[in-house]
């Protein structure tokens, strides 16, 4: 199916990918001692699924969006806001400086904001756009998006928008982030 009808079947084949890990990920996961290399492995696993992901929906869905959609740009930048928040818990949960008890909320958190992200994507947000958008246009998004990179691109540092990278730069200078003796962004 080319169709409208059929978008965004590329991203939504992409939730159903995500969706296993995070059933996975619920059964890996313990309350009691440290965090399994499961869970760890896994949300790695989210992470690289997700990072490439999330910037095809911010380079590709999120135009129509704010183009169609009545308040369509409150819409979109809801969802880069969570987008963001999604890529923090992440971090949060794989931080090792954190307690145990720390990354599992985090982890927790994640489970519930991503699913009610992917939900509200594809029970409310892809359906309006069916609706608004004209067939030509989903058809091209469909396009770009099956003919998106298959690599992520470069992670965003700490929520920050494109082009600042001089200001990461002078962050991690000054925090000795990337440095031998700290590993981790404050």
């Amino acid at each position: 199916m080319n169709g409208p009808e059929a978008f965004p079947s590329e991203l939504c084949a992409e939730h159903r990918a995500v969706e296993t890990v995070l059933r996975r990920l619920d059964g890996a996961r313990t309350d009691d001692g440290p965090v399994p290399d499961d869970d760890t492995r896994l949300l790695h696993a989210l992470r690289e699924l997700l990072d490439r992901h999330l910037a095809i929906e911010e380079e590709h869905v999120h135009p129509l969006v704010r183009q169609y959609l009545p308040a369509g740009g409150a819409l979109a930048d809801a969802a880069v806001h969570t987008h963001t928040t999604i890529r923090l818990l992440i971090d949060r949960a794989l931080d090792e400086r954190l307690p145990v008890a720390e990354r599992h909320h985090a982890t927790d958190t994640l489970l519930v904001v991503l699913r009610t992200h992917l939900s509200g994507e594809e029970n409310r947000l892809f359906p309006a756009l069916r609706l608004r958008a004209p067939a030509e246009e989903l058809r091209r998004c469909s396009r770009r998006v099956r003919e998106a990179p298959a690599t992520a691109p470069p992670r965003p540092v700490w929520g920050l928008p494109p082009g600042t990278g001089s200001i990461a730069a002078v962050r991690d200078r000054l925090t000795g982030h990337g440095s031998s003796e700290r590993r981790h962004s404050p």
